[in-house]
């Protein structure tokens, strides 16, 4: 090659280090700024994830609307007792919070508790006994005991964008007000679910981000033995990250407990893409001795360019794949994903070449001396161990074994493929909040207490709507109503049922003329229409923008893994849809509340799971098919890039473990993984193949070139995200068991079942055709 030509090369390297090199100085302020303050966005509501223009979703938010009744805090602690003064107290001291301040809006908007309830249901106008009002609150405000109360804050919408500082200075007032360790007080409902997954959320990046990158960074280290190129794809991966977590930021949407595995997956990415272009170098290196630093450069870009960019587009497309999952959060992940592995390797590409130009000039002369000392021809010419050495060849060994029985490994491979696949029909997802945390966790442990000393938490409601022309009398409505009531609370595993059963006598028979029964039926009607009633006052009926009049009916179900939350909800249904439909034409019910928010969600992430997965292996697929020219070659190759996914997922579902928000987008993720090695691995084999080579020579020749990067980067991008699995917050412990438990079995498929693969008769699908020779023709 002339010498102006690689000093033109070196030229241009230089000059893209350069600016990459200013986009380094540019974006790095950028991802330290903006990536704190997408943090501090952090707000997660499950139930909001769901689009607007879902129909359950509408349900939920013109119910919240017209009932402001989700966002209550339910605060107990052992004492708290129907008559105890301390329940008033702690009541009172909650008060501050409901009054606005120069510095703050209200983050209340009302404070009230079962004792409160309770005087208002024994006091005139209704006038219960008492064992009738603690009869009609069991279970909702009033413990199994008659005794056991609670208190109940409602926040208000400043308050839930604060709910962390709201909540502590709840616990705090409390506390202070009676007496009771902080740690003594317990709390339930959505916005201490919402505070404390927010807590822990912001904590596994605060706390496992910095050691992760750490942990990488030795591992690249230690492979590479370069700490200029290590530093340069730490660099670039860490930008990535802060950069990722800024586009959720700009996209102007909240950070959640999704999107936190954003800054880990970015980071794997980007050290992958690094590690196999540095590979590609030290191929160029390696094969001579006396090679130009410009020149390998040069050589390596040239090789890794196109499988490289291959890769990332197959990455790309399963991230971008998740974009068509309906839950909010999901989507977004997909595509600032996406848009950060596009990013990271741009800036690689422009930093790389002249790094390993500098790492080049700096070590050659030494090697070139220790290269003619030993006369050998595979000193490599990098400063890097022989135990690499010996790692690739105790790998090719190891897959040369395998390919001594190709039908055999991959009739093993296909049999383990298939009884895996035969749990993805069992697998589900869970998205509820509790089950985030271990079974000792503050949640847990505060679940378990209203659990055991009030009643149900997991809360549903039933919303019976009547038209303006449908049984116009009240009294008949509140009948309807409280039928159903009665109905919820027989019931098996309904409990807390609440109502406007539950503010008012049950009304007098229509065959009743007696003088007290029109007493009793005049209250009755009273209470309903006067706007200053404790009935009113509850919320429990409202007026819609069509003029239907809706009754609000709230139950709970238990908290409870085993429960089936979707066939009891479903139950519920079929028993309370033909009350309403005997009653009258236009009477009918909504169901709305956490349980069906929380069902509906599980559904959709099932669902659009599997649609983005297939779109993803359909594209990837044609994809393979052009690379390799071959239709039935695409297929063929795809087998590996499967083999992690399903072997893992189908495995969840036969051990009954539910995906949730931190592992479901790694099946998606998977895919484009998987591709990586694959595309690396069959470039390289069809360079062999072209050469002349035997499938089963030009496959362990292709191991040969590949082998390290693969394994170096399983090694990072495998072993780095681990250090999530300390987290006690589960979907980011479970993210990054996932990531290991699919790199490593993408790392087998690609080193053990793709070989066997090509040394099968299955392999010339895969074997690029050698252009016919045209016969020698005769004068």
């Amino acid at each position: 090659m002339p010498l102006k030509s690689l000093a033109d090369q070196a030229t241009t390297y230089r000059v893209r280090f350069c600016i990459g090199l200013l986009a380094v100085c540019i974006l790095a302020p950028l991802a330290a700024r903006d990536s704190a303050r997408a943090l501090s966005t952090m707000y997660n509501a499950p139930a909001l994830w769901l689009p607007e223009d879902m129909p359950v979703r509408k349900q939920y938010d013109d119910f919240s609307e017209l009932f402001q009744g989700q966002d209550v805090l339910m605060i107990g602690w052992d004492g708290a007792k129907i008559g105890a003064e301390e329940v008033d107290q702690a009541a009172q001291a909650l008060l501050p919070l409901v009054q606005p301040t120069s510095d703050r809006p209200a983050y209340l908007e009302g404070v009230s508790s079962g004792q409160r309830v309770f005087d208002v249901l024994t006091s005139p106008p209704t006038s219960f006994s008492e064992r009738a009002t603690r009869a009609r609150l069991k279970g909702s405000l009033v413990g199994e005991d008659g005794e056991q109360t609670i208190v109940l804050a409602t926040f208000s919408e400043a308050g839930n964008l604060n709910r962390q500082e709201v909540l502590a200075q709840a616990r705090q007032l409390v506390s202070d007000r009676i007496g009771v360790p902080e740690d003594q007080i317990y709390t339930a409902g959505p916005p201490t679910d919402g505070a404390l997954v927010d807590a822990e959320a912001q904590g596994s990046i605060d706390r496992f981000t910095l050691p992760s990158v750490i942990v990488g960074a030795l591992i690249c280290v230690f492979c590479l033995r370069s700490i200029v190129l290590t530093a340069i794809i730490i660099i670039v991966a860490v930008i990535g990250q802060g950069m990722s977590l800024a586009m959720v930021l700009y996209s102007g949407i909240e950070m959640n407990a999704i999107l936190i595995v954003l800054p880990p997956l970015v980071f794997v990415l980007t050290a992958s893409a690094g590690i196999h272009l540095c590979n590609y170098y030290r191929d160029a290196m390696c094969s001579d001795p006396t090679i130009d630093s410009t020149a390998a450069t040069r050589q390596a870009m040239q090789a890794g360019i196109l499988p490289c960019w291959l890769a990332a587009t197959t990455t790309i497309i399963g991230l971008g794949s998740l974009g068509l999952v309906r839950l909010v959060p999901v989507s977004a992940f997909g595509f600032i994903a996406a848009g950060s592995v596009f990013g990271t390797l741009l800036l690689l590409l422009l930093l790389l070449p002249g790094a390993m130009q500098w790492h080049g000039k700096r070590h050659r002369i030494k090697h070139r001396a220790a290269l003619a000392k030993a006369n050998e021809e595979d000193i490599d010419p990098l400063p890097v161990e022989k135990w690499r050495s010996n790692i690739g060849h105790a790998w090719e060994a190891f897959a040369a074994r395998f390919m001594k029985y190709p039908i055999i490994v991959v009739a093993l491979f296909t049999l383990i493929t298939a009884v895996a696949a035969s749990g993805l029909p069992q697998l589900t997802t869970s998205v509820n909040i509790p089950r985030m945390f271990p079974e000792n966790s503050r949640i847990r442990t505060d679940y378990a207490w209203f659990e055991e000393h009030i009643g149900p938490t997991i809360n549903a409601e039933v919303v019976v709507q009547f038209p303006p022309d449908s049984m116009p009398d009240p009294i008949d409505r509140f009948r309807l109503v409280r039928d159903v009531d009665d109905h919820l609370r027989s019931t098996e595993l309904v409990g807390g049922v609440f109502s406007a059963r539950s503010f008012l006598p049950s009304p007098p028979s229509k065959k009743s003329r007696s003088i007290r029964s029109t007493v009793l039926e005049a209250n009755i009607r009273k209470q309903l229409e006067d706007p200053d009633s404790p009935l009113q006052d509850a919320g429990y009926i409202a007026i819609d923008k069509k003029g239907n009049q809706l009754w609000r009916i709230s139950f709970r179900f238990p908290f409870d893994e085993a429960i089936d939350y979707r066939t009891e909800f479903q139950r519920v249904q079929a028993e309370v849809i033909p009350i309403l439909e005997a009653a009258g034409e236009g009477i009918s019910p909504q169901f709305t509340g956490g349980v069906p928010m929380t069902t509906e969600s599980q559904d959709v992430l099932l669902q659009d799971l599997f649609r983005s997965f297939l779109a993803a292996f359909g594209i990837v697929a044609i994809i393979m098919m052009l690379l390799l020219r071959s239709f039935t070659g695409g297929l063929v190759a795809m087998f590996p890039n499967l083999f992690p996914t399903i072997t893992l997922f189908g495995t969840m579902g036969l051990l009954e473990t539910p995906l949730d928000i931190g592992s479901v987008m790694t099946a998606s993720v998977a895919l484009g993984i998987a591709v990586d090695g694959t595309i690396h691995f069959l470039t390289k084999f069809q360079s062999q193949s072209r050469k002349g080579k035997a499938r089963t020579e030009a496959s362990l020749a292709a191991l040969h070139k590949c082998g390290p990067a693969m394994w170096q980067t399983t090694a990072v991008c495998a072993i780095s995200p681990l250090v999530y699995g300390l987290s006690d917050f589960q979907p980011t412990q479970r993210f990054a068991f996932m990531m290991f438990g699919l790199l490593l079995a993408a790392l087998v498929g690609d080193v053990l079942l793709l070989p066997a693969l090509l040394a099968s008769p299955l392999g010339r699908f895969l074997t690029p055709k050698t252009p016919k020779q045209k016969p020698a023709t005769t004068r």
